[in-house]
């Protein structure tokens, strides 16, 4: 049983399901909300892809995370 309910725990947040657990009453907005604000901001490991690059084959071309072309 404790298995279970770790893993339950463990995907209350999860993004997937997160409006639906609101929903059910399994979580309230404010906890929502301070699980949000825990996350750690991964912005500089981005990968920015230019769609324009992508649409004429060029998959290779890339965006640096400043959103400025080279």
């Amino acid at each position: 049983m404790t298995l279970l309910h770790n893993a339950i725990e463990a995907k209350k947040f999860d993004s997937r399901v997160m409006e639906r657990n609101l929903q059910r009453g399994m979580v309230k907005a404010d906890e929502v909300q301070a699980s949000v604000v825990a996350l750690q901001d991964d912005a500089e490991f981005a990968e920015y892809v230019s769609i324009d690059a992508i649409s004429s084959g060029d998959g290779k071309k890339r965006i640096p995370a400043n959103g400025k072309s080279a």
